[in-house]
């Protein structure tokens, strides 16, 4: 067992406890967490994500064999940047953020019958790779997830998966472009909805989530990419917040829906003694970015453990 993984309970041991959402969706915070207290493990990722996905069906040699592949070219893509060099977001941590977050998803989708293992299978096979040879850089909206998808799937097809598994991957790749036209987000089926769940999921995280927000800002100011308001000031989380898609009733299951409402509740709560009467989220995060960084931030986790009933 990967040494991030010892201390936590298996996931699925959390359905059977019949766990709210909100703890569930505490429970996962602190697993991926704790995975990138680590060095980034693809493969363990992969394996991981497939084992809770699939639940007692077994992957077919294929999906092993696919999967074992895509992570090892995902890993090996990361180490030949330089040192302190490798996309301060979009790095091997968030991969495998995503990969499991997928298996999660994806597993629990299964357990509600709306998804068969074959798909299942795919869908994290898709996650696995759907920032392979990310750069860090920006361009045409859809260059990089096109990039991704043929990348994953001639490694598939070298590994012996079957076509309807490749076609299945490369969709799912393919829809986590957030740039791609309205009409073309709501043909989305579910799993091209469960994998853009799957890689927004750390960042929707209230502590990780924070963090990620920071390094995706550093990115992105690395290359002369500005935003108004930036996606590390509170203005701009919110903004974030308040156009997430209504999650699917997986990721309502995993807490996503509990995560959002409390936190976007959390910025009126937070700036409570401040002298802003009734203020709505967009002025409570206005005030909040005008406070120090340190004060603005306790004054929000305090409040969204009000919030939250923690």
């Amino acid at each position: 067992m990967n040494a991030s993984q010892g201390d936590f309970p298996s996931f699925s041991g959390l359905f059977d406890q019949e766990l709210p959402p909100r703890q569930v969706f505490r429970l996962t915070e602190q697993r991926l967490a704790r995975r990138r207290a680590h060095a980034p493990d693809l493969r363990g990722a992969v394996a991981e994500a497939l084992q809770v996905a699939l639940g007692r069906t077994p992957a077919t040699p294929g999906c092993l064999a696919a999967g074992q592949a895509i992570a090892d070219a995902v890993e090996a893509h990361g180490a030949a940047f330089a040192p302190g060099r490798e996309p301060a977001y979009h790095d091997r941590h968030h991969q495998a953020d995503a990969v499991i977050a997928m298996g999660w998803l994806a597993g629990t989708a299964r357990r509600m019958g709306l998804l068969v293992p074959p798909a299942a299978a795919a869908a994290v096979l898709a996650m696995a790779a759907h920032d392979l040879l990310h750069d860090g850089s920006a361009g045409a909206p859809g260059r990089l997830e096109a990039r991704s998808a043929a990348a994953a799937a001639d490694l598939g097809r070298q590994a012996g998966l079957d076509e309807v598994a490749i076609a299945t991957m490369r969709r799912v790749i393919l829809a986590t472009d957030i740039g791609r036209p309205a009409a073309a987000k709501a043909a989305d089926d579910l799993l091209c909805r469960l994998g853009q769940e799957a890689d927004l999921f750390g960042s929707l995280t209230p502590g990780l989530g924070w963090s990620l927000g920071e390094a995706l800002a550093r990115e992105r100011r690395e290359l002369g990419v500005t935003a108004a308001p930036p996606v590390d000031s509170f203005a701009g989380r919110l903004g974030w917040l308040c156009n997430l898609r209504q999650p699917t009733r997986a990721g309502e299951a995993l807490g996503l829906a509990v995560a959002e409402a409390d936190q976007i509740a959390a910025f009126s709560e937070s700036v409570r003694g401040l002298g802003l009467t009734a203020a709505t989220p967009d002025q409570a995060a206005a005030a909040l970015d005008a406070l120090p960084r340190n004060e603005a931030r306790e004054r929000y986790l305090a409040a969204l453990k009000a919030v939250s009933g923690e």
